[in-house]
């Protein structure tokens, strides 16, 4: 099965969907989210604990995956070749490192980057 890491910005759109089993387009990867991901969704000063509560069923779905040297790495390298955010360039490192799409609303801000397949399941 192949494996999508998935943006942060599509985690917060399937919580406000309510669920992340109504795209088919998770039949046929294994999700996956970077440490970043749940950081930024569940760093919100107004957070309630109900909010907090599906987020982590969201993440629970997938494999969480840790900055470890190689992402460090092709981080440092993206940083340096692309105008991007640490945060966006830890999750397109994770990709990149881990051979997966990355799913995100945002694709124009990573369409630049060499190699990394991009895939909007939220379109």
């Amino acid at each position: 099965m192949n494996r999508a890491v998935i943006d942060t910005n599509i985690l917060i759109g399937w919580y406000k969907m309510g669920a992340i089993s109504n795209n088919d387009d998770l039949d046929n990867v294994a999700p996956v989210f970077s440490i970043i991901t749940k950081m930024e969704a569940l760093g919100f000063q107004e957070i309630t604990e109900v909010e907090t509560r599906a987020i982590n069923k969201m993440l629970d779905t997938g494999e969480l995956a840790y900055i470890d040297g190689d992402i460090a790495k092709q981080t440092i390298n993206l940083r340096q070749k692309y105008r991007i955010k640490t945060p966006d360039a830890i999750i397109a490192a994770t990709a990149l490192v881990n051979n997966s799409e990355l799913w995100t609303v945002n694709t124009s801000d990573f369409s630049s980057i060499e190699g990394l397949k991009l895939h909007n399941p939220l379109k």
